[in-house]
């Protein structure tokens, strides 16, 4: 077999020949292993995409009749040097094709051409199909000792006739279905049309990138430019993507954006709005997607792997492999010696009943941290650490309670300067001062809030997140309030809660007043009640000044680690009614300079 090696202008040059074109789709056709991650269509909307971002490299085998037997399609990347499969991470399955009778003769060929030309790097295939050849990796071959191979669990949706997925619809979920319907037109629909996908994109992305910081507390997610343009230009291609989405009206509750996979569609992009979250939107929209594939005359809906929650729909599994190539031996050797070590230390781990996931949480935890303290200067830490050591041995707080009467309209000439409930603008925090915390754990108690019912009010200047306030609207009982304050005295049922405001200078009259006009458009909402730090003395003036009266404060003393409570709550609020305390406050209420 003749393996070639070919990289930028040489590659971008063989994939716009249509002689060889003809030839990758035939030899897809016959590679059982092959994936629509391998397919032309795919590869090449993405090396056309990143061209700014990679270099294409591409692996050519011909056999002894000039017909094409095998194909590996990768990149390099202009920005860190290193190989990767074509597409990078938007590849669910990393494979190269090839002929069936040459499948471990190619790819050790083609890996002995990359190590001559990258002979420092490695390649890793994840999630390589489990009818993919590995026998070149395996001890005695030529090339084990550079390989690390690791199998993982994939899950399985048999869709069958669809009348599982109805059945648990009508049985289990009527009851949210009829909840929402009370709310809005409930729908579910198929989506076509590229422009119709790109109204509502950048509104998914940001919902996926705030549970994913928020509930996963992933700290390396990087920003992508190009990513809304490659998810288009794939919609373009017809017969690509599967797209569906849930609205409740006009508003998205629920998407998913599936990849067809030959007979198969598998499983690529989830999310749903926070504000919804009650509803298990996700969950509803999976039981439809479900009936909407069985009308489709799709068999298998592929769950990929990883992802705890994928186990509550699989019906069958298999294996599906991760290889790492290290072109240097050497490298390898660390590899392994790193990787059983590792396996070594999970025993003891479960001795001492540590989780690898929590392991790997509290490793994102530091990482979360570590990014906060290395943007601020030195002179912050150093103030931080001395003010929280002065806390813990002896401090007093007092949050001051303030009332005002919503039975006159808040006017103001400004235009409103907030924001709500702006996902994008919350992916914008960064802790600007040293006692706010760092961006996952801001967003995990965002996430927590929204969810709950309650509303943000943001303010975006120079692409920083520069104010923030919350309107508290749910009732409920027993509340939390957060910040070790423990629950807050119940205010009459006919109040909201403005809390936890951040502002980088002095809060703007026109930004309370316009939280307390879409307060006073509530039914029912005759009062707001706003809760300040006594050291905050800007937020003390502006409040007052906005008509806000003062009511009663809450006391926190800690002397030597021993915390007292106490208030000076009036006996007839105290029988007035319940608090809405959802919100899950964090120490934002700090002095404003």
């Amino acid at each position: 077999m003749d393996v070639e090696l070919l990289i930028g202008l040489c590659a971008f040059g063989l994939i716009n020949n249509p002689d060889f074109l003809k030839k990758w789709r035939k030899l897809y056709q016959d590679c059982p292993w092959g994936s629509v991650f391998q397919d032309i269509n795919f590869v090449d909307t993405w090396y056309t995409t990143y061209q700014s971002s990679y270099i294409p490299v591409i692996v050519t085998g011909i056999d002894s009749n000039g017909q094409l037997a095998g194909l590996f399609t990768l990149a390099i990347s202009r920005n860190s040097g290193a190989l990767v499969v074509a597409g990078d991470r938007y590849v669910e399955y990393a494979a190269w094709l090839a002929d069936p009778r040459y499948g471990n003769d190619f790819i050790e060929s083609a890996i002995e051409k990359l190590r001559e030309n990258f002979p420092d790097l490695k390649l890793t295939l994840l999630f390589a199909l489990p009818n993919i050849p590995v026998e070149w990796t395996q001890p005695g071959n030529r090339w084990s000792n550079h390989c690390y191979v690791k199998s993982l669990p994939r899950g399985l949706m048999a869709i069958a006739d669809g009348s599982s997925f109805k059945n648990t619809l009508r049985k289990k979920k009527q009851n949210k279905i009829n909840r929402l319907n009370r709310i809005g037109r409930l729908h579910f629909d198929r989506i076509y049309d590229p422009d119709e996908l790109k109204d509502f994109i950048d509104e998914i992305f940001n919902y996926q990138t705030l549970r994913l910081k928020a509930v996963y507390n992933l700290t390396d997610i990087e920003e992508d430019p190009l990513k809304k343009s490659f998810y288009l230009n794939l919609m373009r291609v017809p017969g690509m993507l599967h797209v569906t989405v849930l609205r409740l009206d006009d508003k998205l509750i629920s998407a998913q954006i599936h990849v067809h996979n030959k007979e198969q569609v598998l499983l690529y992009f989830v999310t749903h709005s926070p504000f919804y979250s009650k509803f298990s939107p996700g969950e509803l929209h999976l039981l439809m997607l479900g009936v909407e594939l069985a009308n489709q005359e799709i068999t298998t809906f592929d769950l990929t792997p990883g992802g705890e929650y994928k186990e509550r729909y699989a019906t069958d599994h298999d294996e599906v492999y991760v290889i790492t190539v290290f072109f240097n031996r050497a490298k390898c050797l660390q590899y392994k010696i790193k990787r059983r070590l590792s396996e070594a230390i999970k025993p003891m781990m479960k001795v001492f009943n540590i989780l690898p996931a929590q392991a790997r949480d509290a490793y994102s935890t530091l990482r979360d941290h570590w990014a906060k303290w290395s943007n601020l200067n030195k002179s912050s830490y150093l103030l931080e650490i001395y003010k929280r050591l002065k806390r813990s041995l002896a401090h007093t707080e007092e949050l001051l309670i303030y009332k005002c009467d919503l039975d006159r309209t808040h006017s103001s000439s400004e235009s409103e300067p907030l924001r709500r409930d702006n996902i994008a603008d919350l992916l914008a925090y960064r802790p600007l001062e040293a006692w706010q915390p760092p961006v996952n754990k801001f967003l995990k108690h965002a996430l927590e809030n929204l969810e709950a019912g309650c509303h943000i009010y943001t303010q975006i200047e120079k692409g920083s997140l520069v104010q923030y306030g919350w309107l508290v609207e749910t009732e409920t009982t027993n509340g939390v309030f957060g910040n070790g304050w423990g629950t807050i005295p119940p205010i009459p049922p006919e109040s909201v809660l403005l809390t936890d405001f951040y502002t980088h200078r002095s809060i703007s009259q026109p930004s309370l007043y316009q939280m307390l006009r879409d307060a006073s458009s509530l039914p029912g909402i005759t009062q707001a009640y706003i809760c300040v730090p006594s050291s905050n003395q800007a937020l003390m003036r502006a409040v007052e000044e906005a008509g806000f009266s003062y009511r009663y404060s809450l006391f926190k003393k800690n002397l030597l680690g021993r915390v007292t409570s106490w208030s000076t709550t009036p006996q007839s609020l105290s029988e007035a009614g319940r608090m809405p305390t959802t919100v899950v406050t964090q120490a934002i209420n700090e002095p404003v300079d």
